[in-house]
C-alpha cells in the first residue's frame, strides 16, 4: 500500500509539468513585447558573467528545501508555495542569485498550484532546456544566470504568448513594488545654511534637509568660491516634504519667520550675496503663493523695511561638503552655533510654533 501512496504523491507533484491541453514540444523562447508593462525599480538586469558555485557554497546559502529544488531539479507540493496566491504587485527574482525573473504583471491563476506565468521579465532572464526525465519530453525552464532549475513551460497559457511558465515557488524570491514617493522637494536661501538646516529639520512633515547652494552659474561650487561672492551662489538649503501633512503655503510661513525678510545681502551678522533671502520656485503655482504671502506680509505692515526676499526660478541645487551637513547637531558647542543658530531656531518656533513637531 505505502508503494502505492508514494507513486500517488510522485504523481501529484509532477502533474504541473506535464501539459494541460496543447503539445508542449520544442517551446519556443517568446519575444519580449511592449504591449507587456514589465517595469520595475531597480532591477539588475545588466550582468554579464554567469554566477557559478559549487554545491559546497550553494547548500549554505539555501535551505534544504531551495537547494534540493534549484539545484537537484527538485519539484514542491502542489498549492505549498505561498507565491502561488501572492497577488501583489513587484518582481520575483532567481532564489540562487537574484537575477529578475518574471513580473506580478505577467502571473495568472493557472489552476495548477504552483505559480504560473505567461512572459519572463527579460531575455536574460530565463533558459529552456528539454528534460526527458519521468519518461516524458518536457521543457525545463532555469535561470540564464545561475543555472538554477525553476520548473517548466507549456503551450496552455494565456494570450498574448499563449504560454504557461510553471514555477516552483521555493526557487523564487519575490520583491514587493515600492509605491512611489509622494514627497515632494522645496528649496530656499535665508542666510547661513547650518540655522536653516536645523530649524527645517523640526518642522511637521519634512523628511530631510540637506545644506547646498543655489542661485549662481558655477558647476560643482565650493564653500570658500561660494564665501568669495565670485559665483553668485548663495547658501540654501533643500528639503522633502510630505504635502499631506504640510504644504508648500505653510512651508513659506517658517521660512519667513525664520530670518529677517527686509536685510538686503544678508542674514543677522552675515553679510555678502551669499547670505540673500530667495524663494527658489519650481513652478508658477509656488512662485504665485510666495508672492501672495510676500503681499501679505507687506500688507500687514509687519515690517518697516519691504521685503528683499528674491523670487527665482529654480534651476540647481549643490550639494554642500559633507562636514557642513548636520553641522549643528555634530557642532553643538560651536560659539556661531551658540550665538545664532539656536536663538533663531527658537524665535521661529516661538512665532510659528504649530508647524513644528510637538515632541520637540
Amino acid at each position: 500500500m505505502k508503494y502505492l501512496l508514494f507513486a500517488f504523491v510522485l504523481l501529484t507533484n509532477f502533474i504541473h509539468c506535464t501539459p494541460t491541453s496543447k503539445s508542449n514540444a520544442s517551446t519556443p523562447m517568446p519575444e519580449m513585447t511592449t504591449d507587456i508593462k514589465t517595469e520595475n525599480q531597480g532591477m539588475d538586469t545588466n550582468w554579464t558573467e554567469k554566477v557559478i558555485k559549487p554545491k559546497e557554497e550553494w547548500k549554505r546559502i539555501l535551505t534544504k528545501e531551495q537547494y534540493y529544488i534549484t539545484r537537484e531539479q527538485g519539484t514542491e507540493p502542489a498549492f505549498s508555495s505561498d507565491l502561488y496566491n501572492n497577488h501583489e504587485d513587484g518582481m520575483y527574482l532567481c532564489v540562487c542569485c537574484n537575477n529578475p525573473l518574471f513580473s506580478s504583471e505577467t502571473k495568472f491563476e493557472s489552476g495548477t498550484g504552483w505559480p504560473s506565468f505567461f512572459l519572463p521579465y527579460s531575455l536574460k532572464s530565463v533558459s529552456v532546456s528539454v528534460d526527458n526525465s519521468l519518461g516524458m519530453s518536457r521543457d525545463e525552464i532555469s535561470c540564464k544566470r545561475c543555472d538554477a532549475h525553476l520548473g517548466h513551460v507549456f503551450n496552455d497559457g494565456p494570450q498574448p504568448t499563449g504560454l504557461r511558465y510553471c514555477m516552483d515557488g521555493l526557487a523564487l524570491k519575490f520583491v514587493k513594488k515600492e509605491t512611489p514617493s509622494t514627497l515632494k522637494k522645496a528649496t530656499f536661501a535665508a542666510g547661513c545654511f547650518w540655522c536653516e538646516e536645523y530649524t527645517f529639520e523640526h518642522v511637521i512633515g519634512v523628511s530631510s534637509v540637506i545644506s547646498g547652494y543655489c542661485g549662481g552659474k558655477s558647476e560643482n561650487p565650493t564653500y570658500e568660491e561660494v564665501g568669495s561672492g565670485k559665483t553668485d551662489h548663495a547658501e540654501s538649503f533643500e528639503l522633502e516634504y510630505d504635502p499631506s501633512k504640510i504644504s508648500y503655503a505653510s512651508l513659506l510661513k517658517v521660512f519667513f519667520a525664520s530670518q529677517d525678510p527686509t536685510q538686503v545681502n544678508g542674514q543677522g551678522p552675515d553679510h555678502g550675496r551669499q547670505y540673500r533671502s530667495i524663494v527658489f520656485y519650481r513652478n508658477e503655482e509656488e512662485k504665485k503663493m510666495a508672492s501672495d504671502y510676500i503681499q501679505e506680509l507687506t500688507n500687514s505692515k509687519k515690517y518697516s523695511k519691504p521685503i528683499a526676499t528674491e523670487l527665482v526660478p529654480f534651476t540647481k541645487f549643490w550639494k554642500a561638503e559633507d562636514y557642513h551637513q548636520d553641522y549643528i547637531k555634530n557642532h553643538p558647542d560651536d560659539p556661531y552655533v551658540q550665538q545664532e543658530s539656536f536663538p533663531r531656531y527658537n524665535r521661529t518656533k516661538s512665532r510659528v510654533p504649530e508647524f513644528f513637531k510637538k515632541t520637540e
